[in-house]
């Protein structure tokens, strides 16, 4: 796959009517799911008009279907509807500076008794129909609320063909990261992709190696920023150094929804800095990546 004119030739394209005027240097790749069952139903809605739906509020660049099938439903340096209120490290309102890759997905399901789930929009599944779908993990997920929840698993087609197109991005555009819908939200109420998806597959395509030189580093931004022994505040705090203190330099060695798993990498000069080494759970919000120009 190769990207000319900012399309992926080999795949179905249409444009959405649910983009922005001007045109856009993608620096980010963010992963979705869609919340829906059917793939043609999801690229329609997010083709908003132009797909016969009266959607105008959402879109994307390109939709995986479950079978593999992909559709191209906004040029890569076009401003697409997908992000929504976000922020990663420096950069804000990231439909500005991203690209959106909606897998088909329905996303979680709570469970309604008598061996059945209920979606978002209240669609019920038994556990049968889940399996026959694909199959399912139970995760609990406090945004979602208290208890498990059964997340369907996304196909290995799909996967394969997402990374495909991922590799097409990468090699055309100055990509810095791949990130979650969730760990951009500003919102806190963005679940997608979810933990049925395996994102850190689609992170090693720009960053294979966690701990190899040259990884992006990022820069506490706020005063005292706590440094857990998990991806949660029930987590207690990493003791010695506690918190780390603003202007620390940090690696991230893998991320938990808003969470990054970090490594000191450069101290601030102040008294009460970490040693360099230092490892633990940071919210990812109080983080800053350098961009560049």
């Amino acid at each position: 796959m190769k990207v000319k004119n900012h399309r992926i030739d080999s795949i179905w394209h249409k444009q959405s009517s649910n983009l922005s005027a001007g045109t856009i240097a993608p620096r980010l790749i963010v992963t979705h799911y869609t919340t829906g069952w059917s793939g043609t139903g999801s690229r329609d809605w997010l083709l908003g008009a132009a797909g016969g739906s009266d959607n105008t509020g959402t879109s994307a660049h390109v939709v995986i279907d479950r079978d593999g099938t992909a559709w191209q439903i906004a040029p890569f340096n076009r401003k697409a509807w997908h992000a929504g209120k976000s922020r990663y490290g420096s950069l804000s309102g990231l439909n500005a500076h991203s690209i959106g890759l909606e897998f088909v997905n329905p996303g979680w399901l709570k469970p309604a008794g008598d061996g059945q789930w209920i979606d978002y929009y209240g669609t019920k599944k038994t556990t049968a129909q889940l399996e026959q779908f694909g199959g399912f993990v139970l995760q609990p997920h406090s945004t979602v609320g208290s208890g498990t929840f059964a997340w369907p698993l996304f196909t290995n087609a799909q996967i394969a063909i997402g990374l495909e197109i991922a590799r097409a991005i990468i090699a055309k555009y100055d990509i810095r990261a791949v990130v979650t819908h969730e760990e951009i939200d500003t919102r806190g109420w963005k679940t997608d992709p979810g933990p049925a998806f395996p994102q850190s597959t689609f992170v090693d395509l720009l960053n294979p190696g966690a701990d190899q030189e040259g990884d992006p580093r990022y820069t506490v931004n706020t005063t005292r920023l706590n440094i857990r022994g998990g991806p949660g505040v029930e987590h207690d705090q990493v003791d010695p150094p506690g918190y780390l203190p603003l202007g620390t330099v940090v690696s991230v060695l893998r991320r938990s929804g808003n969470w990054a798993f970090v490594e000191v990498a450069e101290t601030s000069g102040q008294p009460d800095a970490p040693e360099i080494g230092v490892r633990g759970w940071v919210h990812g919000g109080y983080l800053d990546m350098d961009f560049g120009d």
